[in-house]
């Protein structure tokens, strides 16, 4: 059997445990300071290299002779600021427009040949089914160009068309008049025949018409040849003034300043040429300084 240990014996063991944790304590705590000390330093060498890196940025730089064996470097230049980059942009941009404006008449926009009469479109909402009818001559001096409005372009078709016009006019037409007399049935037909006849001014035959022009064409084919100008028709011997009261479709309406005329159509309404970019049309009589003169044979 095995002997327990005597008194003596229990001791020794309790002090070799106290002097075992004694000794693993002061390792411990060693350590400890060990590692305490290399975060110090890593610190402390931390703090000097920032201490350098300031000291390099605020200490002047001292630039070294260059010798011939090394090349030096080429300050970048801002591209803004590279004058053969801006010289090249600005010959390429010049040369774009010039290409642009260079192009004939039917490379304006859809909307521009479309109300010029250039072109023709089944379906006018369909700018791409746009078709060439026909080009104008135009003849344009070399080195010079411009912008063209649609307006202009309009009225300078219109202007050609009109002076090559070979029909008939009012003159042929009061020669040999399509009526024997004058009726408003028939001059309301007559009237509303040359309806979208573009505005010309001075013109009086079906290919452009202004105000005065188109009321001389209209009774022009009863056999009546008014003078072209409103006011020369107001004083003509076929022209009657009358009261408004006894207006009726066929009269004329003439503005009391005598700057603009039609053909009455009805209460309220008139066949005219308007102005500049218009067309014949039927609409409201716009003012109410106006009177009513009837044209008798």
């Amino acid at each position: 059997m095995t002997k327990k240990p005597s008194g003596r014996r229990r001791a020794d063991v309790q002090v070799n445990l106290l002097e075992s944790f004694e000794l693993r304590s002061r390792s411990s705590v060693r350590q400890s300071a060990l590692k305490r000390e290399a975060r110090l330093a890593r610190k402390a060498e931390k703090r000097a290299a920032k201490a350098n890196r300031k000291n390099a940025i605020t200490a002047p730089v001292a630039i070294a002779s260059v010798s011939d064996s090394v090349i030096p470097g080429v300050k970048k230049v801002p591209l803004r600021k590279n004058s053969s980059v801006r010289s090249t942009l600005v010959m390429s941009v010049a040369a774009g427009l010039i290409a642009t404006l260079a192009l004939p008449a039917y490379a304006f926009s859809p909307a521009v040949t479309a109300m010029s009469g250039l072109t023709n479109a089944a379906d006018p909402t369909d700018a791409q089914s746009i078709k060439i009818l026909r080009q104008s001559a135009i003849n344009f001096e070399r080195g010079s160009f411009g912008l063209m409005s649609a307006f202009e372009l309009e009225r300078m078709n219109n202007r050609n068309n009109y002076l090559g016009y070979k029909g008939l006019t009012a003159v042929d037409y009061a020669s040999n008049p399509t009526f024997a007399e004058l009726s408003p049935d028939d001059i309301m037909k007559v009237a509303a025949k040359y309806v979208g006849t573009p505005y010309v001014l001075g013109g009086e035959t079906p290919a452009g018409l202004d105000c005065s022009g188109y009321t001389r064409l209209v009774f022009s084919e009863f056999g009546i040849l008014l003078p072209h100008s409103v006011n020369a028709q107001s004083h003509d011997p076929h022209v009657r003034r009358i009261p408004r009261s006894q207006a009726q479709p066929g009269d004329l309406v003439i503005f009391n300043n005598h700057s603009h005329q039609g053909i009455y159509a009805g209460p309220g309404m008139f066949f005219h040429a308007p102005f500049s970019g218009d067309r014949v049309k039927l609409a409201p009589i716009f003012t109410d300084a106006y009177y009513i003169a009837r044209v008798i044979k």
